[in-house]
């Protein structure tokens, strides 16, 4: 995921269903180098079909972003009103499948997301973000904010794959 760059130079734009294949590419190439030292190999190769695909609902809620930079989606990631395992709770959102393509790690680009989806929930009355975050994207979580909760075990592809519950309540103005 990327880091904090004052000369970022993408375009983070709301996604549509026709961004399904390039979002898919995204979330394989990323999850599959960075997750790999994190989880057991054989919990990834049972795990990584159902994380790299794009969820349709995020990619037409107005609430999913991907960043454009070369010509080339590079990154995405979003946020819901509903936790990832269903229903919503009062005021807080949810951080939803959050990827960077390897080659462009520490360029920003993650982190425009985040403050996109920080600046779109506020405006909407939501005061606190959750998210469940992969043992490998914590600390990019807590540089901005969030605070690890508990660690959690979410089902994904017939496996309980680790991962660290984080939040954040979100200031007047990020």
């Amino acid at each position: 995921m990327g880091g904090d760059h004052s000369d970022f130079s993408g375009v983070v734009r709301p996604t549509t269903p026709a961004d399904a294949a390039a979002v898919s590419r995204i979330l394989r190439a990323s999850y599959e180098k960075l997750y790999r030292g994190w989880y057991r190999d054989d919990a990834l190769e049972k795990a990584l079909p159902a994380m790299t695909r794009a969820n349709p609902v995020l990619l037409s809620s107005g609430r999913y972003f991907v960043v454009e930079m070369d010509r080339a989606v590079v990154a995405c990631g979003g946020w819901s009103a509903d936790c990832p395992a269903g229903g919503a709770m009062d005021r807080r959102a949810h951080l939803r499948h959050f990827a960077t393509d390897p080659a462009y790690l520490n360029r920003g680009c993650a982190g425009a997301i985040v403050q996109r989806c920080f600046s779109a929930a506020r405006a909407a009355g939501y005061v606190e973000f959750e998210v469940i975050s992969s043992l490998t994207a914590e600390a990019f979580y807590a540089r901005r904010g969030f605070m690890q909760i508990a660690h959690v075990r979410q089902p994904m592809g017939g496996v309980d794959f680790a991962c660290v519950l984080m939040r954040k309540k979100l200031e007047a103005a990020e």
